[in-house]
């Protein structure tokens, strides 16, 4: 039986990873992009799950299994939780990233 002490990841030496590697990101989200203009969330930048329409958003959102939304009907400052696919003629919307660990 392995020892506790060498598998709990708050043992791991600091020089081995920082602590989001050993530990995950916590929260929902774990990382924030401004779209401008056309940005594309697959592949790399898989993991799109929300827009963040700040001031007057403007483009439109095209979703991963099909349609699209009006980035400029959103309401502004509020977190709309959807599965983007890629945003064209984008403007002041945050695009939000997924943990994927936590669903």
């Amino acid at each position: 039986m392995p020892d506790i002490n060498e598998i709990h990841p708050y043992n791991f030496p600091a020089s081995q990873a920082d602590d989001f590697d050993r530990l995950g990101h916590p929260g929902k989200w774990k990382k924030s992009l401004l779209a401008s203009g056309t940005a594309w969330f697959t592949g790399s930048s898989y993991g799109a799950g929300a827009v963040l329409p700040i001031t007057s958003a403007a483009g439109t959102a095209y979703l991963t299994d099909g349609g699209t939304i009006d980035l400029s009907k959103l309401v502004v400052g509020h977190i709309h939780e959807l599965s983007v696919e890629h945003v064209e003629g984008a403007s002041n919307v945050y695009v939000l990233f997924r943990n994927q660990v936590i669903r």
